[in-house]
């Protein structure tokens, strides 16, 4: 599957024909890449990545589940067993080959030195083949890596050092443009929500080292979009429930690749990728989480995201006019947000308007009295 594709010839790849040898391999050796077939002699291909994933080196490795079935509930016991992505065949060769790099791309910005991914290295690895020497271990399983943990556990470490000082803030950036570049999110989305979520943290009462960490974690909110096909992200309008189900896999992708990380800050983007579409009383997802068991980070990111998104034009929407995004936000105060932000939002609105101001997208036409079309079920 991988060697046919343009740019793929430098690739190592090995292949096993069952899980439990695949496995046996991966415990004495570490690949860049798994690609799991759901149907395999010994063990389904979620039993591996279940397995595998409790190996002490395999917290951070991407992992894309393949089958012939489009089972909405088939992907998503993948990506709750560990599963990065979910493909079904027969695979398109192009977003096949956009997969592999996204996730290739994810993982080398944490294991190269940061120097490299704030600079040019980081651009051309996100968007060319993968490095000379890369091990891709295939569904059944094998590939040829080299021993990594120490360096990987010391550049993310270095990573978030860095990162927490202002002028290394470009990274965190960078890393999340990873999923907003394949859908009408911008990189000014992305500052405005971090900006947002700072000053709300801020109110709230949180220290300085909080509120840089979600300044920077904010903007990873939406990082499992990069697992979700194009052709639902990129769908105009409302989506079919199983097209639906599966878009709201994003929060557990983006979830399974930060995780693992060494990294508080990490973690934290990870906290908020899995959380920020909970809602305060109980009916959002991926959890049904209720009031205070939502982590504060995903409550504060909500807030800061949505009347973003409420302000801004989307395939599937227009921008709301200010007047009506914040009675929405109002109306939805205890049920969808936590009472606290939205307070503070509201205290704060001319904060916040300065903040759209700043980072406004150019391109963007906000409409006076906006029709209330909003992304959902058809």
């Amino acid at each position: 599957m991988l060697k046919g594709l343009p740019g793929m010839d430098t690739v190592q790849t090995m292949c096993f024909a069952s899980g439990g040898e695949a496995l046996a391999w991966c415990r004495e050796n570490e690949p860049d890449l798994c690609l799991v077939d759901y149907h395999m002699p010994g063990m389904n291909g979620i039993a591996f990545i279940t397995e595998v994933r409790k190996l002490p080196r395999f917290g951070g490795i991407p992992m894309i589940m393949i089958s012939g079935a489009a089972d909405a509930e088939l992907r998503q016991r993948a990506l709750l067993s560990g599963a990065n992505d979910f493909l079904t065949r027969p695979v398109d060769a192009e977003e096949f080959k956009a997969r592999v790099y996204s996730l290739l791309s994810l993982r080398m910005s944490l294991i190269n030195p940061p120097d490299k991914i704030a600079g040019s290295s980081f651009g051309r690895r996100s968007e060319a083949t993968p490095a000379p020497g890369s091990s891709v271990v295939r569904g059944e399983p094998r590939g040829g890596g080299e021993q990594r943990v120490e360096r990987l556990a010391h550049d993310v470490e270095l990573l978030e050092r860095q990162a927490l000082e202002r002028e290394h803030e470009q990274i965190i950036f960078k890393l999340s443009r990873l999923s907003s570049t394949r859908d009408e999110e911008t990189g000014n989305h992305m500052h405005r929500v971090a900006h947002i979520s700072r000053l709300i943290a801020s109110e709230l009462g949180h220290d300085e080292q909080f509120c840089d960490m979600i300044y920077l974690a904010a903007p990873m909110h939406d990082i499992g979009k990069v697992g979700i096909p194009d052709k639902i992200l990129l769908k105009p309008g409302r989506l079919t429930a199983e097209e639906w189900e599966i878009m709201k896999t994003h929060t557990i992708i983006g979830y399974n690749v930060l995780k693992d990380s060494s990294s508080p800050l990490l973690r934290m983007g990870a906290d908020i990728a899995h959380s920020h579409h909970e809602k305060y009383g109980g009916q959002g997802y991926p959890q049904g989480l209720v009031g205070e068991a939502i982590p504060v980070v995903g409550r504060i990111v909500a807030v800061a995201d949505e009347l973003d998104a409420l302000l801004s034009v989307r395939p599937y929407k227009h921008a709301w006019n200010l007047k009506d995004a914040l009675e929405q936000m109002r109306r939805e105060r205890g049920r969808h947000f936590d009472p606290a932000c939205i307070d503070i939002m509201l205290r704060h609105i001319d904060a916040i308007l300065a903040i759209q101001k700043k980072f406004a997208d150019a391109s963007e036409v906000i409409l006076p009295e906006a029709p209330a079309l909003q992304r959902g079920v058809a």
